[in-house]
């Protein structure tokens, strides 16, 4: 029985109690934790998903994200938010959009933050005990230091605070969510957003560097794991405890990177070696065969870390979790098939995202159900999960939304979670809901999106109607206003929106040598 139980091929209701008491208590020894986020995944582009769901253009290979999905859990019924910092908001708080407020992608030039009162997955894993360390985009605000990754609780931060830039010279062109001069185009030359380098070690500002990032980020990555090696090594020969390990690895791979402009023609929108990109030579379509290639690096990157892992002795006792951020841009040749709609959107191919969970050993981290999980789990989820799995109080957090997926994940248990709130962003709230007017909510097997305030229903059966193409509303009234209370109940609750600040004129990169860095004292 415990060799079948180790191979996962055991119904959790067959499991003795004796046997989870044992995996209970294997779990006392707490495990290295890796979170590999990837941006602006399309839900179609990891290969493992044209084989399940089928596929409309081109298929990428992915075989390192195949093998280790087919290794250990897919979760196909995991939600994200539909862009990439509220997403990022929602995994550092546990906390639902409408109560951090971060509804969309932040502005660099604003000092729009995550609200120091909030505490993040960081800080309370540090708090377990944990070497904490981050390498790749941060997109959760920068106006001081104190907002900035080493203050959230990394020991360690390499990357970037901006929402995207060259994969190569690492400038991030600024984004001025539509507001005019916010990004300095009225005392830039020629009229153009302000650039600058944004690529820091820590506080410090990192020049000269041309790397492609996706690799950039897998070296520092791969020196962060064999420097903990190499010091639990040494703690162990003093007869000291081994200190866990939890990386964060949110990519730039695979969102684009900064729009051409006269002054720098060298920007573009898809970047990879030429090697990578030959490998698709026969997609017609150069920014969708350009995408591929940066997928095809990504999953390069995820069999480097792994293979860090192994070489350093730690694999075996590592939980590697996989998300996207958000769906993939359907504009920018992203795949979402056979899901509605893409990133920005409330259909399912803006929420619901490519997620799995992996191990060298998944029985050494207490996985015993392992293949296609089809529980309901959101992204403000992985905050008490993963302080159930690494032992850290919830104590001192502000009132969570996510609630612990660790039974579900791991044992197939029935979820906790029979709800969703996708997004609560009506313009009363303000900042970018101004523009948005927008909801969406999931309750049971129902979900309900209300547009423009309100005005516009929409009622579906995601199970039965996944694609989101039969429209409930005028036929079940009752659950539409069933879900319009359940809506009601969450906007009582809702903060303002903090994600629109008007922008500071003193974080132009030209006041601080051509670079993004905190800019109010």
């Amino acid at each position: 029985k415990s060799r079948a139980l180790t191979s996962g091929s055991v119904n959790e209701n067959q499991i003795p109690m004796l046997v989870l008491l044992l995996a209970a208590a294997a779990l006392a020894k707490q495990p290295h934790i890796v979170f590999f986020l990837a941006d602006d995944y399309g839900f179609a582009d990891i290969s493992y998903h044209t084989e399940m769901y089928g596929n409309d253009t081109n298929v990428i290979r992915t075989p390192t994200l195949d093998s280790l999905a087919a290794s250990g859990v897919k979760l196909e019924r995991y939600y994200v938010q539909p862009l990439c910092s509220p997403t990022r908001a929602c995994l550092m708080t546990g906390r639902y959009v409408s109560h951090h407020g971060i509804h969309s992608a932040l502005i660099d030039s604003s000092p729009s933050s995550l609200p120091l009162a909030e505490v993040t997955l960081a800080q309370k894993i540090k708090e377990a005990g944990y070497a904490t360390h981050m390498v790749g985009k941060w997109h959760l605000g920068f106006k001081t230091p104190d907002y900035t990754p080493n203050k959230r609780g990394f020991d360690s931060f390499f990357g970037y605070y901006a929402g995207s830039q060259d994969y190569y010279n690492h400038e991030s062109l600024c984004w001025d969510g539509g507001f005019k001069n916010w990004c300095f185009e009225n005392v830039t030359k020629d009229g153009e957003a302000a650039t600058g380098i944004d690529l820091h070690q820590n506080m410090d500002t990192v020049f000269g560097n041309t790397d492609y990032s996706t690799m950039l980020f897998t070296t520092q990555a791969e020196k962060i794991i064999d420097q903990h090696a190499q010091q639990n090594r040494q703690r162990q020969e003093k007869g000291e405890e081994a200190t866990p390990l939890f990386l964060y690895l949110p990519y730039q791979a695979v969102h684009v990177g900064n729009t051409p402009t006269p002054n720098h023609p060298e920007y573009a929108l898809d970047q990879a070696p030429q090697k990578y990109i030959d490998m698709y030579r026969d997609v017609l379509d150069v920014q969708r065969r350009n995408l591929s290639a940066m997928v095809a690096v990504m999953d390069e990157a995820a069999h480097n870390i792994t293979q860090a892992l192994k070489a350093a002795g730690m694999w075996d006792d590592t939980l590697f979790i996989f998300s996207t951020d958000n769906g993939g841009p359907v504009n920018d040749k992203a795949n979402n098939y056979p899901l509605k709609g893409g990133k920005g959107s409330l259909w399912e191919g803006g929420v619901r995202g490519t997620g799995f969970v992996t191990s060298g050993s998944p029985s050494n981290v207490g996985l015993h159900s392992l293949g296609i999980n089809h529980q309901l789990i959101h992204v403000t989820d992985w905050l008490p999960t993963l302080c159930e799995v690494a032992g850290c109080s919830l104590n001192g957090t502000l009132p969570l939304d996510g609630v612990s997926a660790w039974g579900a994940i791991a044992r197939n248990e029935t979820s906790h979670r029979t709800q969703i709130i996708h997004e609560i962003c009506f313009s009363q709230l303000g900042g970018s809901c101004a523009a948005s007017d927008w909801a969406a909510v999931r309750v049971g097997d129902f979900k309900l999106v209300l547009q423009k305030g309100g005005k516009q229903v929409s009622l579906f059966d995601v199970i039965q109607d996944p694609r989101e193409q039969n429209n409930l509303a005028a036929s079940m009234p009752e659950k539409v206003k069933a879900l319009q209370a359940v809506v009601q109940q969450y906007l009582s609750s809702a903060i303002p929106a903090v994600d629109r600040e008007t922008f500071d004129p003193r974080s132009n990169p030209a006041s601080h040598n051509n670079t993004w860095v905190p800019f109010q004292p």
